[in-house]
């Protein structure tokens, strides 16, 4: 098991190295550059070649490719050019809510998508079954910057039951402990907070989530097909087992595998992915610094975001793998 996570993580290196040439490329090649993006519009060519100077971005770019690499290779990003701070500490600071938006909105997504899943492959060909299809093409189809905007009106404008901008009320105090406003709310007892902190999730954490239901509850409906097919499953039906003790003991313990893998790698997509949901919402994750870094050609700030994202991506991997060694024997007995 150590020599096969070990193989995963040494795999990756290419990856990252791939990503953040990507990265760094594209943000040269775009025209203009950040001394000229962030500068006054009083700023004359001199103030514009000292900030260029200062930030590095007057050397030749193997020059700046190579203090790229060894600042990477080393997990020194830099510093923000807009910020004027450490990117890594940027990135500790809005991590949190991103990481917190996505386990929300998959969470709601598993809730509704894996019993629609399981109940549409048990009345395959029903009036149900045919529900579901429908939802699935609606959440894959819609545009989560479209149904963000509609719950902003419908919801928050039209109804005014949850708000549509930010994390916590400003004037509330929270002292941060893990970074998570649920979590730090819970531990410091602010049960009134808590609740404010779920109304102020839930319409980002919806419209994230609403693309995801689509995709689980069919891989959820066809693992249950599959497995409803077994030798075993006949067997267990023609023993006279009830119908709820064949799903409950025999089709849901054998059909969690590919279940487990699309939700830890959907909940690798959401946290990538909410870049125009946080933006929609206003949310301060990730998403959202990196709107801003790519506007303002923030090249340390892009491209420590963007490398985030690749080691997020790694490590949901290698962590979806144990998970399937816990949950299938037969995977315990082959690596044995």
């Amino acid at each position: 098991m150590l020599r096969h996570i070990a193989g995963r993580v040494l795999g990756a290196v290419p990856v990252v190295l791939l990503v953040a040439l990507g990265i760094f490329a594209l943000v040269r090649l775009a025209p203009g550059d950040a001394a000229s993006t962030l500068a006054a519009e009083d700023a004359t060519e001199a103030d514009l070649a000292r900030m260029r100077a200062q930030w590095g971005l007057d050397q030749p770019l193997l020059v700046q490719f190579f203090y790229f690499l060894s600042n990477l290779a080393r997990l020194d990003f830099g510093t923000s050019y807009r910020y004027h701070a450490p990117v890594t500490e940027l990135i500790g600071q809005r991590l949190p809510a991103t990481i917190e938006l996505a386990v929300i909105a998959l969470l709601i997504a598993a809730a509704i998508a894996v019993p629609l899943g399981v109940a549409t492959a048990l009345r395959k060909g029903s009036w149900l079954d045919g529900l579901g299809s429908l939802v699935a093409v609606l959440g894959v189809s819609a545009p989560s910057f479209w149904v963000g905007i509609l719950l902003v009106l419908f919801v928050s404008g039209y109804l005014n039951l949850l708000p549509s901008s930010g994390r916590i009320p400003l004037d509330v105090p929270l002292r941060e402990v893990t970074g998570f406003v649920l979590i730090d709310s819970l531990l410091q007892g602010q049960l009134g907070l808590f609740r404010q902190g779920l109304q102020y999730i839930l319409l980002p954490a919806t419209t994230l989530a609403f693309g995801m239901i689509g995709i689980i509850a069919r891989i959820s409906r066809s693992a249950v097909i599959d497995v409803g097919q077994e030798e075993f499953v006949v067997t267990a039906v023609a023993k006279g087992l009830k119908r709820r003790e064949v799903v409950r003991s025999h089709l849901l313990p054998n059909a969690t595998v590919p279940i487990i893998t699309i939700i830890g790698l959907e909940l690798g997509t959401l946290i990538s992915g909410s870049i125009v949901v946080e933006v929609v919402f206003s949310w301060p994750g990730l998403g959202s610094l990196l709107y801003s870094a790519v506007t303002s050609r923030d090249i340390p700030l892009t491209t420590g975001i963007v490398v985030s994202y690749t080691f997020i991506f790694i490590f949901l991997n290698v962590l979806v793998d144990l998970v399937y060694v816990l949950i299938d024997p037969r995977l315990r007995v082959g690596r044995t």
